[in-house]
C-alpha cells in the first residue's frame, strides 16, 4: 500500500518505472495484483471510493492503524473519507483470498445508483482553469439554490481523468476540444468502461456537438458558457441520472471493471469458458457460466431462449414460432424452451399477449 502497487495506477501495461526499487519490487508481481485491484475497485463503487482507500479500510477493519503520509489537503480528505467505510465479512474475506493469491470467481456484481435526495457527483474535464473554475462557480451557486448536494472535482488533463476514472461520477462536462486531446475521444474511452455516466460536451462551436450522439451525449453547451443555460443543463442531467437510477452492473473483465445499466443488456451467451454480454453500446466477455449469472440475476427480467443464451426481456421486440427479435438481433427460439419463455414474457409484461 505505501508504495502504490494498490491503487490501480500501476498495470502490466503501465508498470513502474524501471530501474527504480519500486519497479524492481513490484513490476514482476502487477499481475498477481490485477484481480485484488479489480475486487478492490468494485467494492470502492459502493463507497465511491479509490482502491488505495478501500484497502486503507481493510486494513483498519484488522485492528492496524495506519500510518498516511500526505502533502495535499485533498490528500486528508481522502483519508478522512476512509472513516466512513466498513467493509462487510464477505468483502473482507474476498480481498484477503485474492492478496494470498487464490483465484475467486467474482466477475458481475449488482450496485445501486444513488442520486434521488440530490448527490450528484460531477466531473469538469477542461485544460483552461478560468472555463472550469467558471463551471464550479455556477455549480456551488446552484447548490444553494436547490439546497442539493453536489461533488464537483476539476480535471486538467485527460490521461489523468482516464487513470483515475471508474465509474465514480454521475455528470461528466467534457470539453471537446483540448490540445493534443480529442475529447470526443475520451467520451469513447469513457463509454468502454461505463454506459450509465451522462456526458454533456462544453465546446467553442456548435458543429462539433453533432458527434455527441456517437457516445450517447445528453446535451451540449457552447462557450462562454451562462448560468441561466448552465443550470438547464445540469437540471437535464439531473432528471437523466435520477431516470437512469436503477440496478447496474459491474462486469470484471481482463481490460478492467465495467458499469453498465441493467437494462443495457441485449442477451448474454455462452462461449467456451466465457460469459459474453451484447449491450446497446459494446460486448463485453468476461469468465462465468449462465448458471452462475442467473442464480446472481434471480427473478429478474431474463430468461433462456435457447441453450446457453439468456435474453433480457426490456429489449424483447417480437417472439416467433421458432425465433425472437432483441433489439435488432435475431435469436434462436428453442421448441424445448419456447413455452416456459414465452410464460415468464408474459408475466414480464404483465398480463399476456
Amino acid at each position: 500500500m505505501e508504495q502504490g502497487a494498490l491503487t490501480g495506477k500501476y498495470t502490466e501495461a503501465n508498470p513502474f518505472p524501471a530501474g527504480t526499487g519500486r519497479g524492481d519490487s513490484y513490476n514482476p508481481h502487477l499481475k498477481e495484483l490485477t484481480a485484488l485491484i479489480h475486487e478492490l475497485k468494485i467494492i470502492g463503487t459502493r463507497f465511491d471510493a479509490s482502491p488505495a482507500q478501500v484497502a486503507t479500510a481493510w486494513a483498519i477493519a484488522k485492528g492496524t492503524l495506519p500510518i498516511i503520509g500526505v502533502t495535499k489537503v485533498s490528500q486528508v480528505e481522502e483519508a478522512l473519507a476512509v472513516s466512513q467505510i466498513e467493509l462487510t465479512p464477505e468483502e473482507i474475506s474476498r480481498l484477503e483470498k485474492l492478496g494470498g493469491g487464490s483465484v475467486t470467481e467474482h466477475v458481475v456484481t449488482f450496485v445501486y445508483k444513488k442520486i434521488g435526495g440530490t448527490d450528484l457527483k460531477v466531473a469538469i474535464l477542461d485544460d483552461t482553469k478560468s472555463d472550469a473554475q467558471i463551471l464550479v462557480k455556477y455549480i456551488e451557486k446552484f447548490q444553494v439554490e436547490r439546497n442539493d448536494t453536489i461533488q464537483a472535482d476539476v480535471y486538467e488533463a485527460s490521461f489523468d481523468f482516464l487513470e483515475e476514472y471508474n465509474s465514480q461520477y454521475d455528470v461528466i462536462f467534457l470539453d471537446i476540444e483540448m490540445p493534443g486531446s480529442d475529447g470526443l475521444q475520451v467520451a469513447h474511452e469513457i463509454r468502454k468502461k461505463d454506459q450509465a455516466v451522462g456526458i454533456i460536451f462544453v465546446t467553442n462551436m456548435a458543429q462539433y456537438a453533432i458527434s455527441g450522439y456517437e457516445v450517447n451525449a445528453i446535451d451540449f453547451i457552447v462557450k462562454p458558457v451562462s448560468y441561466y443555460l448552465f443550470s438547464e443543463k445540469l437540471e437535464k442531467a439531473i432528471r437523466f441520472s435520477k431516470r437512469r437510477e436503477q440496478r447496474q452492473i459491474l462486469l470484471n473483465s481482463k481490460a478492467g471493471v465495467h458499469r453498465i445499466l441493467l437494462s443495457d443488456i441485449l442477451y448474454v451467451e455462452k462461449e467456451k469458458d466465457n460469459l459474453v454480454f451484447h449491450t446497446l453500446g459494446e460486448t463485453i466477455r468476461v469468465p462465468g457460466t449462465i448458471k452462475t449469472l442467473k442464480d446472481k440475476l434471480g427473478n429478474m427480467s431474463f430468461s433462456e431462449c435457447t441453450h446457453g443464451c439468456l435474453v433480457n426481456f426490456e429489449n424483447v421486440r417480437y417472439i416467433g414460432k421458432d425465433m425472437v427479435l432483441v433489439g435488432k438481433k435475431e435469436l434462436p427460439l428453442s421448441r424445448r424452451m419456447r413455452k416456459q419463455f414465452i410464460e415468464e414474457y408474459a408475466e414480464y409484461i404483465g398480463g399476456g399477449f
